[in-house]
């Protein structure tokens, strides 16, 4: 409980002033501000467990998040010591929300709570533009791909769930259908999540065991769609062929095990603390009863390294209240919680109205660890789910525990916790091919990886709706056109709205009077960036000449900056396409505008750019950012007569003053 209660960490001076996220003061007015927000993590249990122990701590967490949506323009990802950092991945300040929102927890401005989330999810950063448009994130084009698909189509989920609660039917519509996204990176091939490329081809070679497209994990430890369960279970087949997975994750052994692990179950790291809970979903709740109580027990001691890894603010502590108390919050949003086992004889929860929430496990010794019935204020409970509503009327939970496992308990399908994603969906219909800008015209063509759907679109800028042209064979575009399309599955029941502007052709004119001498201007920065637009707020250290996008005069390993700026020489008229490789993040401008955002991705990822240009001069322009991770930046191009190739240092130039 000490641990879980070291953060979120107040941020505000006594008369309520704070530093915002834009670095400037504010005052917070009846509420008091917090940092430290390890979001990624904490969301899954520490935040859940302050809904039931700490309700006014929460509303005013709520509080903190909003107002940082007012200071800095969005919601936080992870906020320290009032500055975003945008750490780990994922907008989970969402679920924080969300789950207090679903649970009566209101005191705040709810309309502005649910303009922040959605905000949060319509962003273009950290591959959100291609999620949006494809229904997930390419691995050729986003480090760790498969666990943002993944955590974005959860936090989808939770809007969704927030959208039907205040009756936005159509946010509902948009946001239910996003989080049916988890869908697009499972490999029915391999029963697993699986790196998928922008050109739809799966990552190869494929080893469960190894991390190639996912965060922190590899492919065990990222099943990761508590929000739907039960559609996870339905692509293994049946219920049965489901748990069976699951009991390869806690039994197969690597080579390469993490401290804190069972089997391919890694309880050090968050990606997977919900999958013990996951057997109560299809029917063998004694299973989750025995692995809980063997965390519990083995990966907790109370020696100094006596947490299974980093407690990321609470959040391993928090598992571990809640599990011993006898439940887990599978799908914060949601407000039932899945049972485990109960580790305390006795355990009373002191409410903030003065009730009392008593969870008594009669029996419960080392051995007697599986329910072998329960009653909940005097009645026969057999469900192997907790409702929230009910912790919080106060009452009476008992548990008759004994050394066998009851298999009927919990396990009729009425019993079982329920997953609340919805009826499925019909997913994107996409440009199978067709260039977005082209000289003459570009042929077409569409499709999408729902069976038996059907794609509806039209060129001249109105929604398609269900009498649109329908999509049978690939057709030419000559002009600039907007070209709007949706699926309808079988029941013609529509899909999202999804929009490609194609684009003709115009040349942007060369620069024909500027005097320039070989190289490029550079600008070098440092200090913690967490972004690209963060080199514009400060000085550099020094600046110079040099000859190509390199960090030959970078002075340090770590958290350093450079602008780039000059001129390329175009060799022909055409159209040319650049490639942007960088870690933590990059952007390229050409004629002051940006064409390529490849910003704040950890792990080197190629981003491309189209351009139309005429020979000669352009303005070119480069920012870099390096945020501690690896180093890498590589500006390639091609077009009439190039090969794609770095860009070479003879076509770049500085304007002579």
């Amino acid at each position: 409980m000490y641990h879980a209660h070291l953060s979120p960490c107040t941020f505000s001076d006594i008369d309520g002033q704070y530093r915002g996220v834009d670095h400037q003061i504010h005052k917070s007015e009846g509420s008091v501000h917090y940092t430290v927000f390890s979001l990624w993590d904490t969301y899954r249990a520490l935040h859940p467990l302050f809904t039931i122990v700490d309700q006014k701590r929460t509303t005013d967490f709520i509080k903190s998040l909003l107002q940082m949506y007012d200071d800095g323009g969005r919601l936080p990802m992870w906020p320290l010591a009032g500055n975003y950092t945008d750490d780990m991945l994922g907008y989970h300040a969402v679920p924080v929300i969300v789950d207090a929102y679903m649970k009566g927890i209101r005191n705040y401005d709810v309309e502005k709570a649910f303009k922040a989330v959605k905000h949060s999810a319509e962003l273009d950063k950290l591959g959100l533009k291609y999620y949006k448009k494809i229904g997930y994130l390419p691995f050729d084009r986003q480090g760790e791909s498969v666990s943002k698909t993944l955590e974005y189509c959860y936090d989808d989920w939770c809007i969704s769930q927030m959208a039907r609660a205040m009756g936005q039917e159509s946010d509902y519509e948009t946001y239910h259908q996003r989080a049916h996204y988890w869908e697009n990176v499972f490999d029915p091939s391999v029963g697993f999540m699986r790196g998928k490329s922008f050109d739809r081809t799966w990552l190869a070679s494929f080893d469960p065991l190894v991390n190639s497209a996912y965060s922190e994990g590899n492919a065990y430890q990222y099943m990761y769609v508590p929000h739907d369960v039960d559609g996870l279970a339905a692509k293994f087949g049946s219920d049965k062929a489901f748990a069976n997975w699951i009991d390869t994750l806690f039994t197969l052994e690597s080579k390469r095990g993490e401290r804190g692990s069972i089997g391919q179950y890694w309880h050090g790291n968050e990606p997977g603390q919900q999958l013990p809970y996951l057997y109560n979903y299809v029917g063998e709740a004694w299973k989750t009863q025995k692995l809980v109580n063997r965390i519990l027990n083995e990966l907790y001691t109370t020696e100094p390294d006596g947490l299974a890894g980093n407690d990321d603010c609470g959040q391993i502590s928090a598992w571990y209240i809640l599990s011993s108390m006898g439940f887990y919050p599978v799908a914060p949003g949601q407000t039932i919680y899945a049972i485990g086992s109960p580790l305390f004889a006795k355990t009373t929860i002191h409410l903030e109205s003065g009730k009392t929430f008593v969870i008594k496990a009669n029996s419960v010794s080392k051995e007697n660890i599986y329910i072998q019935s329960a009653r909940l204020n005097g009645n026969n409970y057999t469900k192997s789910y907790l409702k929230h509503e009910d912790i919080m009327n106060g009452g009476e939970l008992v548990f008759e525990m004994g050394p066998n496992p009851n298999e009927n308990w919990g396990t009729a399908k009425a019993d079982r916790p329920y997953s609340e994603n919805g009826e499925a969906v019909v997913q994107p219909p996409y440009l199978k091919s067709g260039d977005l800008l082209f000289n003459n015209s570009t042929l077409v063509e569409l499709d999408c990886e729902t069976e038996n759907s059907t794609i509806r679109f039209t060129l001249d800028g109105s929604e398609p709706n269900a009498n649109s042209t329908i999509y049978s064979l690939p057709f030419e575009i000559k002009q600039t056109t907007v070209l709007k399309m949706r699926a309808f599955n079988q029941a013609k029941k529509p899909g999202n709205l999804y929009s490609y502007q194609f684009e003709k052709a115009k040349l942007k004119e060369a620069a024909h009077t500027v005097q320039v001498k070989p190289g490029l201007q550079y600008d070098y920065f440092e200090k913690f960036f967490v972004t690209t637009a963060d080199l514009d707020l400060v000085d550099p250290i020094s600046s110079g000449i040099t000859s190509k996008f390199s960090f030959d005069e970078k002075k340090r390993e770590n958290y350093f900056g450079f602008r780039y700026s000059g001129f390329i020489k175009v060799p022909r008229d055409g159209i040319y396409t650049f490639y942007l490789k960088s870690n933590d993040g990059s952007r390229l401008y050409i004629d002051g505008e940006e064409l390529i955002e490849n910003d704040a991705n950890h792990g080197a990822v190629e981003e491309p750019g189209k351009v139309a240009l005429r020979a000669g001069l352009h303005p070119i322009m480069i920012k870099y950012m390096q945020c501690g991770g690896g180093k890498a930046l590589l500006v390639s191009w091609s077009g009439p007569g190039i090969e794609k190739q770095e860009v070479p240092a003879a076509v770049l130039f500085y304007k002579v003053e």
